[in-house]
């Protein structure tokens, strides 16, 4: 019979050995993987260790899981900070780890390198891998559409700002995972054999489908198993799928749409609990070659926006240009807007009770991240301020798929990329629940639990009632 396994290695050398089924230690981890992130994140939680059991900030670590027959590891980085938390209403002490892949000593990596003209972005790319150094997985031939450099480049410091840069230019994922670099279109196919995921190989649930602009996406879960990478295929078959509600608005689905083809992995999520339900692991997959050029049933044409009665030409051409240079759709951009700024569309906008301003209601933590305050975003003009929603957005570049992921990403991004299922906040348990008081208007059937869906059917509602003013 398979059992559930599990190890933890700190610093190279084996923390607790192979545990499997439910045995004397618990454990409870999250882990995300995402290549728009850049790095990936765990938070691991050890019940119940003895305090001369201590683990110091800035261990390196490995966590193991898997089955018995089929064990690996699924993240590798750095411990970043050790809690020790009491379980509510329980005697149970937590050790809990909150890592980050990477190196210790936040080793980002640095190059001194100059390209001259023609040199080839994924030539660039492999030589910084080689100064950070990192062994590296791309695929050249996702970049033969790609231009030579007409101006070349000179990288002088910080790898992963460079890469930054270089995914915003030219359109790509990267990540930092399992001491490796991932970089990935994820539109494009893959010449990876593709993993079957199907109900006889640990598909849990039903597959959801998605669209977007780069193309047909599909989000389905699966029994962990540490053979399927951020650089897998996945081959999804199953004989019903849901659909998000993220994107109805913008493009059409056609009737005979599917959940089954294969899919470019682009973002998983692993989570699980030794002394609980089935462990897995949450995939977001893109078909390669599914890109389509998106006929919007409702999205005006000609080039005009929803809401643009409401802003002046400026301020229109601006955000074409924004949602250019971030392949979304400007529209998208738009509806959050007028949600978020209470369809006023101005700078100044704010939250009673709050620090947040302005078109996306930065909060004041948030505007010192962008290198400003809100006091001087509310003093901007509204074409100003674009530039710091641009900055804001460029964080999320190639992870937004739909309108409702252009709105989670300003209102609680940790929801980006997650089926409407997914819930956000709880009004009598879990560790948000003065989120949900502060949304509670959301919770549109009342049962405490705001899920991504509802969260989504406010800014629907802003894309729809936008188009009674399309300029």
């Amino acid at each position: 019979m398979r059992q559930r396994a599990w190890s933890i290695d700190i610093n190279g050398e084996p923390y607790i050995g192979l545990q499997s089924g439910s045995t004397q230690f618990r454990c409870q981890f999250n882990i995300d993987v995402m290549a728009g992130n850049t790095i990936s994140f765990a938070d691991i939680r050890l019940y119940n260790m003895s305090k001369e059991s201590s683990i110091a900030q800035g261990a390196g670590i490995v966590f193991k899981a898997g089955y018995t027959d089929n064990i690996d590891g699924i993240f590798s980085g750095l411990v970043t900070n050790v809690l020790r938390e009491r379980e509510p209403g329980s005697t149970e002490i937590i050790t809990r780890l909150i890592c980050r892949s990477g190196a210790a000593a936040y080793d980002r990596g640095s190059a001194h390198l100059t390209f001259g003209i023609g040199a080839r972005v994924e030539e660039v790319i492999r030589a910084l891998a080689r100064a950070w150094p990192l062994p590296i997985d791309i695929d050249n031939a996702q970049f033969a559409d790609d231009k030579p450099m007409a101006t070349g480049l000179v990288v002088d410091g910080d790898i992963p700002a460079a890469m930054d840069d270089l995914a915003y230019a030219y359109k790509f994922s990267w990540l930092h995972h399992m001491g490796r670099m991932y970089v990935s279109k994820p539109e494009i196919p893959r010449k990876s054999t593709a993993l079957r995921v199907d109900q006889f190989t640990g598909m849990i649930g039903i597959p959801e489908i998605t669209r977007g602009p780069n193309g047909l996406g599909v989000f389905v879960s699966v029994q962990l198993n540490p053979s399927i990478m951020i650089s897998s295929v996945i081959d999804v078959r199953s004989e019903f799928a849901t659909y998000s509600t993220g994107n109805l608005f913008i493009s059409q689905i056609s009737g005979d749409a599917s959940a089954n083809g294969e899919y470019n992995v682009f973002a998983m999520k692993y989570s699980g609990d030794s002394h609980g339900d089935p462990w897995k692991v949450e995939i977001d997959g893109i078909r390669g070659g599914s890109k389509p050029n998106i006929v919007a049933a409702p999205t005006p044409g000609n080039g005009k926006l929803i809401w643009g009665a409401r802003v002046d030409q400026a301020f229109r051409v601006k955000v074409r240009e924004i949602a250019g240079r971030l392949s979304i759709d400007p529209n998208w951009l738009m509806a959050v807007m007028g949600y978020e700024s209470g369809y006023t569309f101005s700078p100044a906008a704010n939250n009673p009770g709050s620090s947040a301003t302005g078109l996306i209601q930065f909060l004041e933590s948030t505007a010192v991240g962008l290198g400003t305050t809100t006091a001087q975003l509310a003093r901007m003009t509204a074409v100003k301020q674009l530039d710091y929603v641009e900055s804001y957005y460029k964080t999320y570049s190639g992870r937004i798929r739909n309108l409702g992921d252009a709105y989670l990403a300003v209102l609680w991004p940790v929801a980006v990329g997650r089926p409407d299922s997914y819930v956000m906040w709880e009004r009598d348990s879990g560790p948000y629940q003065r989120e949900y008081a502060l949304n509670s208007g959301l919770d549109v059937n009342q049962d405490g639990k705001i899920t991504r869906g509802e969260a989504v059917a406010a800014v629907n509602t802003s894309y729809m009632r936008g188009q009674q003013f399309v300029r």
